[in-house]
């Protein structure tokens, strides 16, 4: 199921960033993004699950200052794992 795919990568993604959030603000404002599209995942509010499908397209360009590091380099495979998961969710 697309769901649980998505809440699987949103995991990854907050194990491998998640001991920066006190040390970078992009660190911390993407793990805030993505506890709020578990929220939105888990009320299933379509609506808003399309509205953060913009947000976590520009989590890479977020990340472009960081590229190079391979946690990074995972945390936005994973995103675009996620990204996918989440359009097939919306049936876009």
């Amino acid at each position: 199921m697309s769901v649980s795919a998505a809440l699987r990568e949103i995991e990854a993604i907050e194990d491998l960033i998640g001991p920066y959030e006190f040390f970078s603000y992009d660190a911390k404002k993407v793990l805030m993004l993505l506890r709020d599209l578990r929220d939105a995942l888990n009320r299933m509010d379509k609506d808003r699950i399309r509205q953060m499908i913009t947000d976590i397209s520009n989590i890479e360009a977020i990340a472009a200052p960081y590229r190079g590091y391979g946690f990074v380099e995972e945390s936005i495979e994973h995103a675009k794992k996620l990204l996918n998961e989440l359009k097939k969710i919306v049936g876009e």
